[in-house]
């Protein structure tokens, strides 16, 4: 068996049952992406942590988030900020309706929209290292390097895999030039994630 088939199944069966103690599905794919090594591994338990994270309960929910992914992949950016917005106003508690909202927003060009929804989606999901790194992003563009190294790091605790993400943390920092900002995130949180 090789180690992708075998970390898939293995990935199914965490997702078929809440571990002992009373972990999340979520919390065991964290603690396996940590310690992971083998790259095959690392892909599988990203992409599980996405499926979780993009998984609604309900089935109205998800008809949304399946209708506003779908408009993201056809360009139809506008109808996808309707959908998403509708699925926040049902579920204000599911981050990925928050993430992706944000992500069209920063396809669209509108950096505040996208932060504040970034904000709120590391709100409800302070590890989801998906937002750290659009915020990074974000942050770069508009020159504020302090807050994209902080965004950054904050992606790294979460996923070290995530390739270039060092020499980003580093460039951001030597173009800060030793600032550093008293909300890192700019979320209003001074600890987010951290």
């Amino acid at each position: 068996m090789t180690v992708v088939r075998a970390c898939a199944v293995a990935l199914v069966g965490l997702m078929l049952a809440t571990t002992a103690g009373g972990q999340t599905v979520l919390d065991t794919l964290f603690d396996k992406l940590r310690t992971a090594t083998d790259p095959s591994a690392v892909q599988v338990l990203e992409q599980g942590i996405w499926e979780q994270w993009t998984m609604a309960p309900e089935p109205a929910h998800r008809q949304l988030m399946l209708r506003g992914i779908a408009e993201m992949q056809q360009q139809e950016l506008q109808n996808a900020v309707v959908t998403f917005t509708k699925l926040i106003e049902t579920a204000p508690q599911l981050s990925e309706a928050w993430n992706k909202r944000a992500t069209v927003q920063w396809l669209l060009g509108n950096f505040p929209a996208s932060i504040a929804d970034i904000c709120e989606t590391v709100r409800r999901e302070p590890r989801h290292f998906g937002a750290y790194s659009g915020l990074g992003m974000i942050r770069a563009q508009m020159g504020e390097h302090a807050r994209a190294a902080a965004a950054f790091e904050l992606a790294k605790k979460w996923n070290p895999h995530i390739v270039g993400i060092d020499a980003e943390i580093e460039r951001q920092k030597a173009e800060a030039g030793g600032e550093v900002a008293d909300d890192p995130l700019g979320c209003g949180q001074r600890t987010a994630g951290r």
